[in-house]
């Protein structure tokens, strides 16, 4: 199972010699403290559920039987697609659309297309893709299904577990977990498939940010397009922000209302649940997972949450939002929230590695993988040692 998704690495340029600030030695002790104390309090690995071929096997005997049949909601395979300038004609700057990076360039999938059909096969250069959705769990995951050299084929099957979609593939007949990837009955049992990067976003901020980006165009279908089935994500006491489950789940958690929206993501082993309307209120999150310094920043462009790796050379670097701009407490430079470079200061063209997740809502995710770290969590640094004044002044 890989859910990490596609990886950015940039390199990290080093600033020219003498021109460290005396705040980095100020700060360096208790950075190298908190790093120690978190690599110490997190566990030392994590793994997602299922982690074995029987325990795959086990989820058929789990399965939920909805009255949705096979075939009742069509998956669309190689659709038309619009430009931005025409789908801008019938969307509203606040709909939900969801922004999947493919070869080519970025495509626009909007949630209430997405909701009628669920998934979007695409070919790709000879390849293929499926763009997924599970409205009962808030859960987008693009996948690339060109496993083995087999170009994949996926439908909705009809019944869930913990509340997501269970997927066919029309090449073999398995049965897949939208969440996962992983199929868990038929001849491709254990196998996974690579994710894509997903953005969750509306449609103001992905215009403006992929302007050239193709949007997916109404299908020819009488669904009723303008309406959601399940509720609608910009108005409240819909199912989608509601706390009642249509179907049941194996566990739950409280810490968070169920249908909290996450960014879900694996990194090194670690499973990991940000809370999104968390970071967008804080802007930046610096916290630690094991011993890995991670920074949580809220990207205002596309309107989506960025992770990034902060460790800068050797040392974690400590990260605030302000007057709207993201700085580093280090050497007070300025990054780019989008990209993780630096844009002015000592560390001007320097970068974060950035790591990209999918979404889900919290009851979903933790079913499925109740060993994630969460944030807000016990590895977020203290907000006593995210001040923009340096020690002694």
């Amino acid at each position: 199972m890989r859910l990490t998704g596609c990886t950015e690495r940039g390199d990290c340029t080093p600033p020219r010699a003498g021109r460290w600030p005396g705040l980095f030695w100020g700060l360096l002790a208790p950075m190298l403290v908190l790093c120690a104390l978190w690599a110490l309090c997190a566990p030392s690995n994590a793994h997602a559920r299922p982690r074995s071929l029987q325990e795959l096997a086990i989820i058929n005997g789990k399965l939920i039987e909805t009255g949705v049949k096979y075939g009742s909601i069509p998956s669309l395979y190689r659709p038309r697609y619009d430009l931005v300038q025409d789908a801008n004609l019938s969307l509203s700057d606040d709909e939900i659309v969801f922004v999947v990076m493919l070869p080519g360039g970025a495509r626009i999938y909007p949630q209430r297309i997405m909701v009628w059909h669920q998934v979007v096969n695409e070919i790709v250069d000879g390849k293929a893709y499926a763009i997924t959705y599970c409205p009962t769990t808030g859960t987008l995951m693009a996948y690339d299904a060109s496993l083995g050299g087999l170009n994949l084929i996926f439908d909705t099957e009809g019944r869930l577990y913990d509340g997501n979609s269970v997927l066919i593939d029309r090449n073999s007949g398995s049965l897949w977990l939208q969440e996962t990837g992983m199929a868990f009955d038929g001849p491709l049992l254990g196998r996974g498939l690579p994710m894509v990067t997903v953005f969750w976003t509306n449609w103001g901020a992905a215009k403006r940010t992929f302007p050239h980006a193709t949007v997916l165009a109404k299908p020819n279908s009488n669904k009723p397009y303008g309406r959601d089935p399940y509720g609608n994500y910009l108005r409240r006491g819909t199912y989608y922000d509601n706390d009642r489950l249509i179907y049941p789940v194996e566990r739950t958690d409280r810490r968070f209302s169920s249908k909290t929206p996450m960014y879900c993501v694996e990194y090194e082993g670690y499973l990991l649940a940000l809370d999104i309307g968390y970071i967008k209120r804080k802007g930046a999150v610096n916290f630690f997972v094991g011993p890995h310094a991670l920074l949580a920043v809220f990207d205002r462009g596309l309107d989506v949450v960025r992770l990034y790796n902060r460790q800068i050379w050797s040392e974690p670097f400590l990260f605030v939002q302000q007057n709207g701009k993201l700085m580093d407490l280090t050497t007070r430079s300025i990054w780019d929230p989008a990209t993780g470079v630096a844009l002015d200061g000592n560390m001007k063209g320097a970068s974060m590695p950035q790591f990209y997740g999918a979404y889900s809502m919290w009851f979903a995710w933790y079913s499925i993988n109740p060993e994630t770290l969460v944030i807000p969590g016990p590895g977020e640094v203290p907000e006593k040692l995210l001040s923009p004044t340096p020690p002694g002044q």
